[in-house]
């Protein structure tokens, strides 16, 4: 069924129409918009619309007949005020379907799901490379995405870094206009038949309005990285490699705030700042009492949409099952009667402060029952806002009100109130600021009884306001990793106190570093600053949401995060984003250098920059290298991780409690016995009598071993040396495990 389920979305999707004609199906069904930008209609008749749209974009029909059997079909509203969702489902006993699009039919999110496809036979070891041809799914997923997308939206995928034996995946930037947005676009494919299992895109649930400015910058480039440059910060501290082990200084940004340079005035605006601005308005909005308008669904607007579901026209044909559910959904109360009901109930208090910022539907399948949840909120009053004064500026504070209720029969199911300051009232002396006086006991407490950690420590400015914060300092530089955080009482008392500290770090010196405008020159070579759509804060409505805007402004990249600038060779260090990968700098001349770059490709391999390939390996390291064949990370550095380890490795079925040694060698044999042991050959492995192997030195193999040897070379794991020995007894090196656990995954 895999391969014919995987023809079936090949063809649909070449057959299907592109996106001039996706528009025009689009044009011809969505339903009429209300004054305020909402769609306006029934909940029944949008529900169609936006069902028939899909359908005509996804061969639902197709991969449900592949699945085989009469599917059951759900939709439900997510009715934010800016950008409105539906949540669709088909399913099947052999799977299901799942997509969430917008009013228009544009498709947001795409999920297929097999039943059989997340149970394992065997827990285990069972590691394997997927296989696939990596040109061939690119190929496939970039075809996908490319259906999906709207006019003026464009995306080039990529290989992720996050590589998986189970999945295929890909990745790009969501571009409109031809330039970068804020949205990552992300595709899923098995291995196996290269059907596409998934496909999200970032704003599937985002309250971002939909209009696109204009392409067009008034800015000049040069003049734009100028005022970016301004911004930047940079502090020196020490900081961890990735070996975990050895600190090294560099020069990090202290503010991670957003600044951008709007292309349409050339002007430095800080977005964090903007945020704050508005949420001072809101919070003071709260004093007076303030009229509004409700987003209405009009009946003219609603008469627009057409006849009933089945008759309207456009679009893709409706099964059975999608119209049953459509009809479920008749005489459902829209967004402003379940309003207005709630308004008339005086003890909800929902007068005109308290704003509707979404409204979501959810169906009890068993009882056909339907259920809105709305969300209400208000600001604080000057009186509620006087007692969270301190430490609260720039942020948006608000009362908020969820309540539940029966779409059909205005019936309530639960109100819940969410109101900071009620909560905060009873934290509020927590929540203060240290004082002097009670900084001056903490630090008088840390000198009688951390001495030694005082002695080695500075006061860290990154402080949270509710701790006082001391990091070790050394060379005359901060170690921030090496903390010592206390709070104390009302009463001078201790309150709080952690410790975190690691003597073994070791310290790079920090002779002939760079200086810090040369660190700022390093790091303007690294950002980008491409012209790109950003998301900018909007109030409107008493609602919060975000617009885009065409501006400048630094940009890492959408899989990596940006560490600083290295003190002494003065180039930025990069950390990646979910990676699974291990990098290492000592392969040169390794034999197993492309089987250890394979492995590490996938997230299996040891931790830290050096593989050290000719090293003998003891168990510990073969542990964690297996380990992370299962998907589980391990540092047996200390005496907890090399508990961890352990407990991991029994759990996993690699070795027994009682033959625990943690530096003890480990030979070729015994390796290959972990190994095969751990995973769905162990059983088989232990059978006497029926097993032969061509090692010529087969004879020293120890019986209860030669199961193990004669699946090793079957499964092409090793072949011998130039001899054609197993050598089952010599000390296996790092590069010769490795080579092992390339050819097991390759089998």
């Amino acid at each position: 069924m895999k391969k014919f389920l995987s023809s079936v979305l090949t063809l649909s999707l070449l057959t299907s129409m592109g996106a001039p004609a996706l528009a025009a199906a689009q044009a011809d069904t969505m339903p009429a918009k209300s004054a305020s930008g909402t769609a306006a209609g029934a909940l029944d008749e949008r529900l169609a619309a936006v069902t028939r749209m899909v359908k005509s974009s996804l061969p639902i029909e197709e991969i449900l007949a592949a699945l085989g059997g009469e599917p059951e079909f759900n939709g439900n509203a997510n009715d934010n005020a800016f950008a409105p969702r539906w949540n669709l489902e088909w399913a099947v006993d052999a799977g299901s379907i799942s997509v969430v699009a917008g009013e228009d039919g544009k498709i947001y999110s795409y999920n297929l799901y097999f039943k059989d496809s997340g149970h394992r036979n065997f827990w285990g070891l069972d590691a394997a490379f997927p296989k696939a041809d990596k040109d061939k799914a690119l190929a496939a997923a970039q075809e996908f995405a490319d259906r999906l997308m709207a006019s003026g939206e464009s995306v080039q995928l990529k290989a992720s870094s996050r590589a998986s034996r189970d999945v295929l995946e890909f990745t790009g930037t969501l571009l409109l206009n031809g330039l970068p947005s804020p949205v990552a676009v992300s595709i899923q494919l098995r291995p196996d038949d290269l059907a596409v299992t998934n496909y999200h895109r970032d704003d599937c649930y985002s309250s971002i309005r939909p209009e696109i400015p204009s392409p067009e910058s008034r800015t000049n480039a040069a003049k734009a990285a100028e005022l970016l440059r301004s911004t930047i910060e940079l502090t020196p501290y020490y900081v961890i490699g990735k070996d975990k082990q050895v600190a090294s200084l560099r020069y990090v940004r202290e503010s991670e705030k957003k600044y951008i340079v709007n292309a349409a005035d050339g002007k430095l605006v800080d977005l964090d700042e903007v945020y704050a601005d508005l949420a001072d308005r809101y919070n003071e909005s709260g004093a007076k009492r303030m009229a509004f308008t409700l987003a209405s669904y009009t009946e003219d607007a609603a008469a627009d949409t057409g006849a009933s579901p089945a008759e309207a026209s456009g679009g893709a044909q409706l099964s059975d099952a999608e119209l049953k559910t459509i009809e479920g959904l008749k005489d459902v109360h829209g967004r402003e009667q379940l309003d207005q009901v709630l308004r008339g109930i005086s003890a909800l208090g929902l007068d005109e402060v308290w704003t509707l910022e979404r409204i979501s539907y959810s169906q009890n399948r068993d009882t056909g029952d339907i259920f809105a949840q709305l969300r209400y909120a208000r600001p604080l009053t000057e009186e509620e806002r006087a007692e969270l004064e301190e430490g609260y500026e720039g942020e948006l504070l608000q009362i908020t009100k969820t309540v539940r209720i029966n779409a059909r029969t205005d019936a309530l199911k639960s109100v819940y109130t969410s109101n900071p300051a009620q909560t905060e009232r009873m934290l509020v002396q927590r929540n203060q600021p240290q004082t002097d006086e009670q900084r001056k006991a903490a630090e008088q407490f840390l000198k009688e009884h951390l001495p030694e950690r005082w002695e080695e420590s500075g006061i860290y400015t990154r402080e949270d306001d509710k701790r006082l914060m001391y990091a070790q300092r050394v060379n005359g530089y901060l170690f921030p990793a090496n903390l010592i955080a206390i709070r104390m009482d009302e009463n001078n008392l201790v309150d709080s106190l952690n410790v975190d500290w690691d003597d073994s770090i070791s310290f790079t010196g920090v002779n002939d570093i760079v200086s810090a405008e040369e660190a700022v020159d390093a790091c303007m070579k690294a950002f980008e600053m491409p012209l790109a759509y950003v998301e900018y804060p909007v109030l409107e409505d008493q609602i919060m949401s975000q617009k885009y805007v065409l501006a400048y402004a630094f940009r890492y990249g959408d899989d990596r995060r940006f560490g600083g600038i290295d003190a002494r060779t003065g180039q930025p260090v990069w950390d990646t984003y979910g990676s699974t990968g291990f990098s290492y700098q000592d392969l040169a001349g390794a034999e197993g250098r492309a089987e250890i770059e394979a492995l590490a490709a996938y997230g299996i391999g040891l931790p830290g920059s050096r593989f050290e390939p000719k090293a003998k390996l003891d168990q510990k390291t073969m542990l964690v290298l297996l380990l992370s064949a299962c998907g589980n990370e391990a540092d047996p550095n200390t005496e907890q991780g090399l508990d961890a380890l352990y407990q991991m490795a029994y759990s996993e079925n690699l070795i027994r409690a009682s033959e625990r040694e943690p530096d003890a060698g480990v030979t070729r044999m015994m390796f290959l016995k972990t190994l095969l042991g751990a995973s769905i050959y162990g059983d088989a492995a232990k059978v006497k009598g029926i097993y032969t192997c061509p090692y010529s030195d087969r004879s020293s193999i120890a019986e209860e071993y030669f199961g193990y040897a004669a699946l090793a070379y079957g499964l092409g794991m090793v072949r011998g040396d130039e001899k054609g020995r197993l050598n089952p007894d010599h000390m296996i090196t790092r590069q010769e495990a490795a080579v092992m656990l390339y050819g097991f995954m390759m089998r």
